[in-house]
């Protein structure tokens, strides 16, 4: 086993030393020390200097503008604001929102008198940013800050509670949605045009006067910290929107018993329609679900709630104006063993998929014109549910740890033996699907037309004690791979190459690498749902070392469907640097960056996809954590060679 070892690291070596190195690109003082560099998702590069904030031109090293009132800031003081492009900094009791597209400040919460900021939201058919909070004086406010100019345009101090969400409802109306009132407001004077209460219990603190002032105070005090669910819902066939709220113990007006499951407490959910137009409420009184917030899906003739209500859960269909419930014996619902975390629609119905507090999985089918149940027993399944098609061969359905095929007609699946795997480890097109099967570790294939599975290949065994974490169909094979290994299997089973390059003895120093794999495979997974897989995996390896950049790296793919449609300035800039990075996203598809540890001497790798050679190389010395960053997306990487220097190399 040593004699192996040793051979491959001969080998190895004498590969990095035949690698091309990689010219510097630029190289740049910048005068003042420099304290941290990152490149955010939409792929602006920011240094953070003794003497400012600065962006840098990735291609030129060109400072494009810089901010000396925000100099030694931490980097944990500078991020991205949700899932746009805009640039937040902190500076203790401030938080200040940049333009990156003109270095200009959009938001400062000191000058609109916020000293604490809750939420967030860019609204991009406004042109604006939605901030809600608190003022100096410690009452609730809403500010929606211009993106063209920077200034306010209108500020809504009221006893709201707490924010929950905004929409655009046109052009010229925002519809803001919060935990005591709702508000349709004209989004370029700020005037009101309606407010209405969120809840009945808000209109009795109201008429209470004093009394009812002070609890009102107390309880957004407590909001402003508190967790809760609460969502909104917007009917796609009436000017109706609706408020569900989640809530301890069983529905007061359904006649339940008030009995845990599993040693869990009870939930019941609140529905309360809505009148677009108005404000108005549609029902007399709210619609009270038994179980936690679970889904809703809108149907032509009412609404239908899917709850999840632990063990067993009633689902049932809703009469938009009466709240009738028209399904099951006297309109009760129908029985579904587990709670609904999830749905797929299909012709004439949808697939349930449901699951009970130990975790145990189910798939059933609900027709939606008889509101009955098709299966005379759930399906059993491994793991949560992620992904259903419908293909001539069945329901085609990926879980958290295995494939297979339901026959929607029989409630059987159809593959005997199924394909153990994870969702990183799945790559399919409109014809096959290819599977790492981690209890075989081989790959198998799926035909989808015929639902046959086969095998492709032999057995695969990663060096290093690794096991594969990806798989992506190639024009020439399959390509199995994980941080150190990379192996490409022809689509006759043949393995054309297996490339292993050691991984550095300094795991910490992998985390600027696997963030800018992250944020590759988040443009790669907007537009392909094998990308999206693979960048769903990304994401929660991100999250495991960094929260709040997981964070970033999940919801990336959001804003490109909420930018897309939009003809303002900012969305317009937004959306042109998105198609510029997806264009970037296809040359960067064809290599793999390893960071690889060979005689001390740690280095970045480029390595091709279709050949599994090494291409090139990037040496970032003998230091035990190399300082540098990489965008995944142009392959540009800044090494720091010094105090104030920085070096840029480009794959």
């Amino acid at each position: 086993m040593k004699k192996i070892a040793f051979t491959i690291a001969l080998l190895v070596l004498a590969v990095v030393s035949n690698a091309q190195n990689v010219s510097v690109a630029w190289e740049k003082d910048f005068a003042y020390p420099i304290n941290w560099q990152k490149v955010s998702a939409f792929g602006h590069y920011l240094v953070g200097t003794g003497n400012g904030l600065l962006y840098v031109d990735q291609d030129s090293g060109k400072v494009l503008w810089s901010k000396p009132e925000f100099k030694n800031l931490l980097e944990s003081d500078v991020s991205q604001v949700g899932n746009s492009p805009l640039i937040s900094v902190n500076q203790g009791t401030t938080i200040t929102m940049i333009d990156p597209f003109s270095g200009e400040s959009q938001f400062d919460s000191k000058k609109a008198g916020i000293s604490e900021i809750k939420d967030q939201m860019i609204l991009y058919n406004s042109n604006a940013i939605l901030v809600s909070g608190r003022t100096y004086s410690k009452k609730d406010v809403l500010v929606l800050s211009s993106l063209s100019s920077g200034k306010i345009i209108w500020k809504l101090e009221d006893d709201f509670g707490r924010f929950i969400t905004a929409s655009d409802i046109s052009n010229s109306e925002i519809l803001v949605v919060t935990v005591f009132n709702n508000y349709k407001i004209d989004a370029h004077s700020g005037e009101l045009i309606w407010k209405n209460d969120t809840s009945g219990a808000n209109k009795d603190l109201d008429k209470a006067g004093g009394f009812g002032a002070l609890m009102k105070e107390m309880a957004s005090n407590v909001a402003q910290d508190m967790d809760f669910n609460i969502q909104f819902y917007k009917n796609p066939f009436e000017p109706i929107f609706y408020i569900a709220s989640e809530k301890e113990g069983r529905a007061p007006t359904r006649g339940f018993s008030t009995s845990v499951s599993n040693g869990e407490p009870a939930y019941h959910t609140t529905y309360t329609a809505f009148s677009l137009n108005d404000g108005s409420r549609i029902w007399k009184k709210d619609l009270d679900i038994n179980g936690k917030m679970g889904q809703l899906f809108f149907d032509k003739k009412g609404m239908v709630i899917l709850p999840d209500d632990g063990l067993n859960t009633k689902i049932n269909l809703f009469d938009y104006q009466t709240q009738e419930g028209l399904w099951g014996k006297k309109g009760r619902g129908v029985k579904v063993k587990g709670g609904i975390y999830d749905f797929i629609e299909v012709e004439n119905g949808l697939i349930l998929i449901s699951k009970k507090p130990n975790n145990k999985n189910f798939i059933t089918f609900l027709d939606l014109k008889s509101g009955s149940l098709v299966f005379d027993k759930p399906i059993k399944i491994n793991g949560e549910v992620l992904f259903g098609e419908i293909t001539p061969s069945g329901l085609l359905y990926m879980t958290t740890s295995e494939v297979n095929i339901l026959d929607i007609s029989s409630g059987k699946t159809t593959i005997d033996n199924e394909i153990l795997t994870s969702p990183s480890l799945i790559d399919q097109n409109e014809d096959v699907l290819y599977a790492f099967d981690n209890s075989s570790s081989t790959i198998k294939l799926l035909d989808k037309k015929t639902g046959v599975v086969s095998k492709l290949g032999n057995k695969i065994t990663f060096e290093g004690k690794e096991s594969p974490s990806s798989i992506r169909m190639r024009d020439n094979g399959v390509l199995v791979s994980a941080s150190q290994n990379l192996a490409l299997i022809d689509y006759s089973g043949k393995t054309t190459f297996h490339t292993y390059l050691e991984a550095p003895r300094e795991p910490g120093i992998l985390r600027a690498l696997r963030y800018a794999k992250a944020i590759r495979a988040a443009y790669i997974g907007a537009v392909s749902y094998s990308g999206a897989l693979a960048y769903q995996s990304a994401a929660n390896d991100i999250s495991k070392e960094d929260q709040v950049t997981g964070a970033i790296v999940s919801d990336l793919g959001n804003v490109f469907k909420e930018i897309g449609d939009q003809a303002t300035d900012f969305a317009k800039k937004s959306w042109e640097l998105a198609n510029k990075r997806f264009s970037a996203t296809k040359e960067a598809d064809n290599y793999v960056v390893i960071l690889s540890q060979v005689e001390k001497n740690n280095y970045l790798m480029k390595v091709n996809k279709n050949t599994g050679e090494i291409e090139s190389r990037i040496s970032l010395g003998k230091d035990r954590k190399p300082a540098y960053v990489m965008d995944g997306v142009t392959g540009i990487v800044f090494y720091q060679t010094s105090t104030n220097e920085i070096s840029s190399y480009k794959f």
